[in-house]
């Protein structure tokens, strides 16, 4: 009789899982969030030997599936949540928890000192430093800009279990370095948000983001702009309006997401600032080349109300978009020198994160 009853359970919730399968997927009566970056819907698979004999098939198929069943998405929050309340432990790849809430994503060996191989940076310094006075002489601009890394500015939220250096990230404080020595201009938003990180009502990060805030963001697009109209011909005079809201902008809180956590995380000082500019170059164009923290700048039309619609943002040097950030084309790294001609402005934004690999081959690409 026990076991009879045992059975009837099962049978009930087997069923009532299958049942619930079926109205998250593939009914979609019940609608379910799914899951964010680091967990992308696994492609399906197409039958053939070689792959079922290296079981490359079983096993892409076997991630089909269960990505496929309908509770996947919630069940996985509540393990991720679990595991995170009881165990202060995050089940994603290169996110660590740190104090107060606090959310960091570095590879292993970021806080290695190291940095570039030895002859990298000087032939680099060489290249900008003409490419600069090569502009410069033709009536042109440059300026490089490096966006904040979240383990510089807000280092003192690390896990106590991270050991590094007094100056984190060696590529970094390399670059900055060369930069003085050789007296080239340069905006560091590390130095600037570890000044200011405590002086406006919202963050240079969330703490449950990596890149700058939209409301930081939209406060360096605003210095980017004013040293620009102090050392050129370029005119451009921005008005931020930075109204709080109860609800975080998404990209803010982009590790969270990530994460998959079944509960938000705790958050306060939310922003969104909004910005009107004037500018004396709308049909100037401008060259933005740089990495994700450029999205913000593009997602809300700030670069696309000062340039010409004719500029362009070359996605870490890969992707050429148009200033709202749609994808046009890949680059053709051998048609550079060609097609930079046509700028009048160019900005170089790399996160202190991402300096390792300098401009991603722009001033290779230039002088090849």
């Amino acid at each position: 009789m026990k076991k009879r009853t045992l059975n009837i359970l099962f049978f009930l919730l087997f069923f009532i899982c299958l049942l619930l399968h079926f109205l998250f997927s593939p009914l979609h009566l019940i609608k379910d969030k799914p899951l964010e970056g680091y967990y992308p819907k696994p492609p399906e698979t197409t039958f053939n030997l070689p792959d079922y004999f290296s079981r490359r098939y079983q096993d892409t198929t076997e991630k089909y599936i269960n990505y496929q069943f309908g509770l996947f998405p919630g069940f996985t929050r509540v393990h991720h949540q679990l595991e995170y309340s009881w165990f202060n432990k995050i089940n994603v790849q290169d996110v660590h928890i740190g104090k107060q809430g606090y959310l960091f994503r570095y590879v292993s060996g970021y806080f290695d000192d190291k940095t570039f191989p030895e002859g990298k940076l000087d032939l680099y310094i060489k290249r900008y430093s003409k490419f600069s006075d090569s502009l410069k002489a033709a009536g042109k601009n440059v300026i490089w800009v490096i966006a904040p890394d979240k383990n510089i500015v807000y280092s003192e939220f690390l896990a106590d279990s991270v050991k590094h250096p007094a100056l984190i990230n060696g590529f970094y404080q390399s670059l900055k370095n060369a930069f003085k020595q050789n007296a080239i201009t340069y905006l560091d938003f590390n130095e600037l948000g570890i000044a200011e990180k405590n002086k406006y009502p919202f963050a240079v990060c969330n703490k449950g983001g990596v890149h700058w805030t939209q409301a930081y963001a939209a406060r360096c697009f605003d210095s980017v702009c004013t040293y620009l109209s102090g050392t050129t011909a370029i005119s451009i005079k921005n008005t931020i309006s930075n109204k709080k809201n109860n609800t975080p902008w998404t990209p803010d809180v982009d590790i969270e997401a990530a994460a998959n956590l079944l509960m938000p995380l705790e958050k306060n000082n939310n922003y969104f600032s909004t910005v009107e500019s004037q500018s004396n170059v709308k049909n100037k164009k401008v060259l933005l080349i740089g990495d994700s923290f450029c999205h913000v700048w593009a997602w809300n039309s700030w670069m696309q109300q000062c340039f010409s619609s004719e500029s362009e943002f070359w996605y870490y040097n890969r992707e050429v978009h148009q200033l709202d950030d749609e994808y046009i084309k890949d680059r053709d790294h051998a048609a550079t020198r060609s097609n930079i001609s046509k700028f009048d402005t160019f900005i170089i934004l790399f996160s202190a994160g991402n300096v390792e690999q300098l401009d991603y081959g722009f001033m290779e690409d230039v002088y090849k």
